[in-house]
């Protein structure tokens, strides 16, 4: 699987939004939520990778974007700071408050968060978007997406109907 091109997405993106899938694809097979995700400094090294673990663990906020964040957080915050978060699937309210307080400068997301729970309801959700929360903040942070379409939303299929 790989991501194409479009206008909104510099020369790397596709790389990274690719990895951020193909972890939430890896993410299946232990009953997860098909969400992954890349956090990559400003000079364009990759600082981690997360996942989406809540089925594993049971912790409602392990999510793919946290999961990336902690790793880091506790090593070299000071390295998130003007890097880019890659999300396979647009970042909930939680994530999207938890990546302004980290200091990213981008959110780049390969899924809609609506079009997710068309293909895979689960528990309570939000209708409020990963930009809506951003703008609501005094961060100025770029949001990006969604860029992967049908594509993006396969894993989710998968996930559906697993079930």
């Amino acid at each position: 699987m790989m991501v194409t091109m479009t206008d909104d997405l510099t020369a790397v993106d596709p790389t990274h939004l690719d990895a951020a899938l193909r972890i939430a694809l890896d993410t299946l097979a232990a009953g997860n939520k098909p969400f992954g995700a890349v956090l990559v400094a400003a000079d364009g090294r990759v600082l981690a990778t997360g996942r989406n673990t809540v089925a594993q663990t049971g912790d409602p906020t392990a999510h793919a974007e946290l999961d990336a964040v902690r790793a880091v957080a506790s090593a070299d915050r000071s390295a998130v700071v003007g890097g880019t978060m890659y999300a396979s699937g647009e970042p909930c309210p939680m994530c999207a408050a938890a990546l302004v307080w980290s200091g990213v400068a981008r959110i780049v997301f390969g899924t809609a968060a609506a079009d997710i729970r068309a293909v895979a309801p689960g528990p309570p959700g939000f209708t409020l978007r990963c930009a809506d929360v951003v703008a609501a903040s005094d961060a100025r942070i770029d949001v990006v997406g969604p860029l992967l379409g049908d594509e993006g939303l396969e894993p989710f299929r998968h996930h559906a109907a697993s079930r």
